[in-house]
């Protein structure tokens, strides 16, 4: 997902601080919607727009790489997304300020498989940060999960327990759902070669 440079990035998101946040500020009216939904790691912006079309409410997405998430950023304000709300970062970085909100669904598509054995305690779905987003959740919300990687998709079964979690629904085959779900770039592109897509929706144990 890195690429060279884009020199207009960091200007376009600095003037844009209606779409993107500099700071994560829990009572500003725009968290105060019923439904509110995350998504961490937005890539370009095509699953956040598109399932804002069909689930109504607010969205906040995290994204760490600034070319990227300027891409999603101009998505997002020549669409004139009025629900959406960006952050530049870690997931890590905001999770003490994210500790004032409850969501209505946590999403986390095609994440950073970090292969490396050496580095997998920096997964998004390692058992620790599953965890502190379950802590994010409102009674009977989930995270849900897509990834093309068979890696991570195990390792995500395999951590979804240590975490004091229950898996509610796993698939390495996932037929897309038209209407209650949105591809990111990077879905379509695998289902474009043919590759499955793996999915998992995560609970609290007892809801």
């Amino acid at each position: 997902m890195r690429g060279r440079r884009k020199k207009w990035a960091v200007p376009y998101l600095e003037e844009h601080p209606e779409t993107v946040l500099t700071e994560l500020d829990a009572s500003l009216p725009f968290f105060a919607s019923d439904k509110l939904y995350l998504e961490v790691g937005i890539g370009k912006g095509d699953f956040i727009i598109g399932l804002s079309a069909k689930q109504p409410g607010h969205y906040l997405g995290i994204e760490r790489e600034e070319n990227v998430l300027a891409m999603a950023a101009r998505k997002v304000v020549e669409g004139s997304h009025e629900d959406i709300r960006l952050l530049s970062g870690d997931f890590d970085e905001y999770l003490e300020d994210l500790g004032a909100l409850r969501f209505d669904a946590i999403y986390l598509n095609f994440s950073d498989p970090w292969p490396k054995k050496k580095h997998w305690k920096r997964r998004l779905t390692v058992a620790n940060r599953l965890k502190a987003m379950a802590e994010l959740l409102k009674p009977g919300a989930k995270i849900i999960v897509k990834t093309d990687n068979v890696g991570l998709y195990e390792f995500t079964l395999e951590q979804i327990p240590l975490a004091g979690l229950v898996c509610e629904y796993e698939t390495a085959d996932y037929q897309f759902d038209e209407e209650r779900d949105a591809m990111s770039e990077y879905e379509r592109r695998f289902r474009d070669l043919g590759q499955p897509i793996h999915r998992i929706i995560i609970r609290k144990e007892g809801e």
